[in-house]
């Protein structure tokens, strides 16, 4: 297993909800797991970031060799979104999202991203009657595709049918415009 370098953790419930639950790990793609810290079998309450993304790439290999890396992280991205609303956390989220509606759900995208251990920047403009720009900042572990699928299945889940663009692509940040 990675040490973890940075300090910053990721929750199990989104392993639980990627990895176990959408993605179905077992087999293989569980051995190749547990190579980098993950057992499927046994998911702790939380992981070092640096495990995080070393199971997404092993998810990339396993699931998704087909796809470039782009592609595969809004993939994985919008599995987790599946897959998150299935375990016991996400559960209570997804009953929300249709009563939040598509901008209030973007509104609090900034909220939402302080459930990380790391605080990074994020903001939110209105680009007219239904989009908005959404921008990281500061984020070593910028991820924009993942989280590109991820904001485009929460907003259909708000009842829309959403585009959502990676417009900008820096190394410690990103920018996602969304549109419906």
């Amino acid at each position: 297993m990675t040490a973890p370098l940075s300090g910053r953790v990721t929750q199990g419930s989104f392993f639980e909800g990627l990895f176990v639950r959408a993605l179905g790990a077992e087999g293989g793609f569980a051995d190749a797991l547990r190579t980098v810290g993950v057992d499927v079998r046994r998911l702790q309450p939380s992981y070092p970031i640096e495990v995080w993304n070393e199971a997404l790439e092993v998810a990339w290999k396993q699931r998704f060799p087909h796809l470039g890396r782009e592609d595969a992280y809004r993939q994985m991205g919008r599995q987790l979104a599946f897959g998150f609303s299935r375990t016991l956390v996400g559960k209570v989220v997804d009953v929300s999202l249709p009563l939040l509606g598509p901008d209030r759900f973007v509104m609090r995208i900034p909220s939402l991203s302080k459930l990380d251990t790391f605080e990074y920047e994020v903001r939110v403009e209105k680009l007219g009657d239904k989009g908005y720009r959404v921008s990281y900042r500061n984020d070593p572990d910028a991820k924009p595709d993942f989280m590109a699928g991820l904001f485009e299945e929460g907003l259909r889940k708000t009842g829309v049918s959403p585009t959502v663009a990676v417009t900008l692509r820096e190394p410690q940040g990103f920018d996602l415009e969304m549109r419906w």
